[in-house]
């Protein structure tokens, strides 16, 4: 009767898959860690100020995007364009000289701050415009004496070097520096100015409206023209995002078995655990049942017997007994005279052997046996005299076998040949 089970087999599977699901879990955090959730004003969100729709844009357009939250100068190609969206003033007060050595550069001003939704992550519930002295701040860190201003309506873009015309509802942010030559502008301002030193290049967008995701729909050709402006043949763009106060994950220490040369190790563990499923694995089919510990039947248990005289060495003794069992029953059978001594028995069997022309002496068998059961040793010698004392007692009851030399041999026998006596 089987044990019965503690838990259920389909409680059993159930917790088996919780398991499964909770170690996946935990490889696939351990791996590439929780993921950041950005709903301000950077290329990694989906917010209504984020930038993720002009990132996407402009990989679809073949570009190559880098969303860098480490060293993006080393990103950036030559031919490339770095994107410093919407930085915050602390931090760029610290970084501004740093990221303003790129060749190339386009700044976006900030105008809007947004608060993250409870109900939808990665959205904002709303956003409230920021005062023109943020955009002013920001914007004087790369330009001294620069103004920002804000007009409700644009009546016409002139200059516009991008040939493509911005779409801004209203309250629309503008720059003027005379430091600037105005790539898109208007007689309030301009959208787009451009600042060269040498060889490198500033570009400053005034109002991000036109290039966050809100505004992406009505302005995708615009937006995509500004940055084609900047970026060379088969340059990259680069977004940094360490200006909004993002840095790259924390790598996982889970990455490090599978770097050398912890790898081996890695490799050997695999392995270990590969054989031991193999090993613990269930067959196909029915299992093989394990042998019985003690065989039954009379084949178990003249084996067992047998085993239990070898541990012991009663084989020469036990040999000894059999001879004299055999020399008594070939006597019984062949009417000797009752109440012989086992020396005159044994001579008159081997006179009897003579008569009949048997081929072995049971008198030599008889002594080599005591000789083996007196000395304790025996191996190949007891086969021997085993086999030899029953040869004679067949030889003796039966007759000699009609194919053997012996039997041709026979003087009782009228011819070689095995014929009848004349």
């Amino acid at each position: 009767m089987k044990a019965q089970s503690f838990f259920s087999p389909h409680m059993l599977a159930l917790w088996s898959a919780i398991a499964a699901l909770l170690f996946a879990a935990f490889l696939y955090f351990s791996l590439f860690g929780t993921p950041q959730i950005v709903t301000g004003p950077s290329a990694l969100s989906r917010s209504a100020i984020g930038y993720a729709g002009i990132a996407d844009v402009m990989h679809r357009l073949g570009a190559p995007i880098v969303k860098s939250r480490g060293d993006a100068l080393r990103a950036l190609d030559p031919a490339g364009v770095l994107v410093i969206a919407e930085p915050e003033p602390a931090i760029w007060a610290q970084k501004q000289r740093a990221l303003l050595a790129a060749n190339t550069v386009l700044l976006i001003l900030p105008k809007w701050v947004g608060e993250p939704s409870e109900s939808v992550p990665g959205w904002i519930e709303a956003a409230q415009p920021l005062a023109p002295a943020t955009a002013r701040a920001i914007a004087s860190g790369a330009v001294p004496g620069i103004d920002v201003v804000r007009v409700k309506t644009v009546t016409g873009w002139t200059p516009n070097e991008l040939g493509v015309a911005p779409v801004i509802a209203d309250d629309i942010q503008l720059i003027k520096s005379a430091r600037l030559r105005p790539v898109v502008g208007s007689s309030d301002g301009m959208l787009v100015g451009e600042l060269r030193t040498n060889q490198r290049r500033l570009w400053i967008l005034a109002d991000p409206d036109v290039i966050e995701n809100h505004g992406l729909p009505k302005n995708a050709a615009f937006a995509a023209a500004l940055i084609n402006g900047l970026r060379k043949a088969n340059g990259n763009v680069v977004f940094d995002e360490t200006a909004h106060g993002l840095a790259e994950p924390r790598r996982s220490s889970f990455w490090m078995l599978f770097e050398f040369p912890f790898v081996l190790a890695t490799a050997q563990g695999m392995i270990a655990i590969a054989l031991l499923l193999w090993a613990t694995m269930g067959r196909f089919g029915v299992a093989l049942s394990p042998p019985a510990a003690l065989q039954s039947g009379k084949t178990g248990l003249i084996a067992n017997t047998a085993k239990l005289f070898e541990l012991a060495r009663y084989q020469p003794i036990i040999v000894k007994r059999y001879v004299y069992a055999i020399l008594r029953d070939a006597a019984r059978q062949l009417h000797a005279p009752a109440g012989m001594p086992d020396a005159a028995l044994v001579q008159w069997l081997q006179r009897t052997s003579q008569a009949r022309a048997a081929s072995v002496d049971c008198a030599s068998v008889l002594k080599t046996a005591d000789e083996v059961a007196a000395s304790g040793r025996g191996g190949a010698a007891l086969k021997t005299i085993a086999r030899d004392i029953f040869r004679w007692k067949r030889e003796i009851i039966d007759g000699v076998p009609r194919n053997s030399r012996t039997h041709r041999s026979d003087p009782r026998r009228g011819s070689q040949g095995g014929g009848r006596p004349g």
